[in-house]
């Protein structure tokens, strides 16, 4: 090397302290934000884990029952069939794209999103086919059980433990207030296929309406009947399809908020968004309306009813244990101690409360779900604005998760969401603002859930 030339540095090994800076710096931060948006390859994370997650967690179920063939293998074939006829689609109406944002794509192939998106349909589609092999309409049952019980002048609500699961599961103990009586009993005296058909007709538009309003197009609210939550809550005819429409109309209807506690005491913790955004008038008519729901009824169903509907309540909680895979459902506290349940609920609802707007309504739904003593597949249909706010392929996962199995492993689709309020990289409205197009996100371009709604995000 000559006297004039450059002297060049050898490189040098990396240190920990110098690798620290590294991902501390600029390009750290990058590469992390992308890993946990699951942006490029990361993207193919997700549907490789939703398909481990789906094996394993069917690993015992069989279609559409345990005389039929293994879920794994109608699934398998299903997510298959969906992958090439979705993929056909896309080759045949492919278009040279103009530039739509940044994250606009060009390539004719599926991407990981699509991916996830059809092994998450492909597990809904087998569930659904299981679930039509369970009783139909058996919480409508407990219901009418329940009116015709009023108007015998016989017990309505429980008196003992409930130490076996009964053959016909419309005699599962009813548990909501006595105020509910009455409008039960008058579905009685109607013939039961007009009853059914009222029911099932009446919470179908109930569960579009709701979804509807939280911000799904018609085509994925019709799309989104399949999923279990949805499909089993229409199936056994449950009151909490008219409940989540109540918490879906409450920015526009605040009273909706407080009267979704007539259903269950704890639907009503979303009447705390009312307190926080202080939004008093509605509060207070919600409050009338229960009021007015107990003085009217209480002629027809008597004072006595409500100790008995305490009581009941009370030999409910006490069988739980005997029966915990009947009477918890998916409930933290089947799989949880009760003091971790209730830092959990307590902890959710907080977080929830440090948000105004749609966001805080949204973690309020969520808080919902964690805080029920019990809560079925259908229960977590609270949690969907939460799950809304989760970037494309983060919502997809926690879809899928909740598309099969009911049991603990569901509970990872509320921890993502909760994850989603501490870490901006997964959620929806971060890729909106940086003007990356989402189309498998069925918000699109808006930033929330209840993009329609009359209140500040």
């Amino acid at each position: 090397m000559g006297p004039g030339a450059a002297r060049v540095a050898a490189p040098q090994p990396a240190t920990s302290a110098g690798r620290g800076r590294l991902l501390a710096g600029p390009v750290g931060r990058d590469r992390l934000e992308r890993w946990l948006a699951l942006a490029g390859p990361a993207g193919w994370l997700a549907p490789l884990v939703l398909a481990g997650y789906v094996l394993k967690v069917t690993e015992t179920w069989h279609v559409p029952d345990w005389r039929g063939v293994p879920f794994a293998t109608a699934w398998t074939a299903l997510t298959v069939a969906g992958l090439i006829a979705t993929q056909a689609v896309r080759l045949v109406t492919r278009r040279r794209p103009r530039e739509q944002g940044r994250g606009a794509t060009a390539s004719v192939w599926l991407g990981p999103v699509a991916v996830t998106a059809v092994v998450a349909l492909a597990a809904m589609l087998v569930t659904d086919v299981t679930t039509l092999r369970s009783q139909g309409l058996r919480d409508l049952g407990i219901y009418l059980h329940a009116g015709s019980h009023l108007l015998d002048g016989s017990r309505v609500y429980l008196h003992d433990l409930v130490e076996r699961v009964p053959p016909d599961r419309t005699y599962y103990p009813f548990l909501y207030p006595p105020f509910t009586l009455p409008f039960f009993a008058v579905l009685t005296l109607l013939p039961y296929p007009l009853t059914a058909g009222l029911w099932l007709g009446g919470t179908t538009a109930a569960a579009l309406v709701g979804l509807r309003l939280v911000g799904l197009p018609w085509r994925w609210a019709v799309g989104a009947l399949l999923w279990p939550p949805t499909f089993t809550g229409l199936y056994v005819g449950n009151v909490s399809v008219p409940a989540f429409l109540l918490y879906a109309v409450g920015p526009w209807l605040g009273s909706a908020l407080v009267v979704g506690a007539a259903f269950k005491v704890y639907s009503g913790l979303a009447g705390l968004w009312l307190l926080r955004v202080g939004r008093w008038r509605g509060i207070v008519v919600g409050l009338v309306a229960l009021l007015a729901l107990v003085v009217v009824t209480l002629p027809l169903v008597g004072v006595g009813r409500w100790p008995e509907w305490l009581a009941g309540l009370r030999w409910y909680q006490e069988s739980q244990p005997i029966l915990p895979d009947s009477l918890y459902g998916n409930g933290l506290p089947h799989y949880v101690p009760t003091a971790v349940y209730l830092a959990a609920a307590v902890l959710v609802t907080g977080l929830a409360l440090l948000r105004r707007g749609r966001e805080g309504l949204a973690r309020l739904g969520l808080a919902t779900v964690v805080a029920a003593p019990s809560v079925y597949s259908h229960g977590f249909l609270f949690a969907i604005p939460a799950f809304l706010t989760l970037r494309a392929a983060w919502l997809w996962l926690a879809l899928g998760v909740t598309a099969c199995a009911p049991g603990f492993g569901w509970w990872l689709a509320p921890l993502l969401a909760a994850a989603g309020c501490f870490v901006p990289a997964l959620r929806h409205e971060t890729a909106v603002a940086a003007g990356e197009v989402e189309p498998l996100h069925p918000l699109g371009t808006s930033r929330a859930p209840w993009p329609a709604a009359p209140i500040p995000d």
